[in-house]
């Protein structure tokens, strides 16, 4: 197994863990790295737990939905 399998697994183990209460949500944040500055959609455990971070939203509400966890909304 590669680092890349070894971080993915890793992931998908603490993704699953950290949002134990069943529910995740998404947020939209500025990441910024020297002069480059991107949209990230982060997706924190019901607790507030960072799980993950990802390009698009779609792609973080997949996350959700495929670790078994159900997305809330915020507003």
């Amino acid at each position: 197994m590669n680092d890349l399998e070894k971080k993915n697994k890793n992931f998908e183990k603490n993704f699953f863990e950290y949002g134990i209460n069943g529910f995740a949500f998404i947020k939209k944040e500025l990441h910024s790295e020297d002069s480059y500055k991107t949209d990230i959609f982060s997706v924190y455990g019901a607790d507030g737990t960072l799980l993950a971070a990802f390009e698009t939203k779609d792609t973080a509400l997949a996350a959700i939905l495929q670790s078994g966890l159900e997305p809330i909304s915020l507003h």
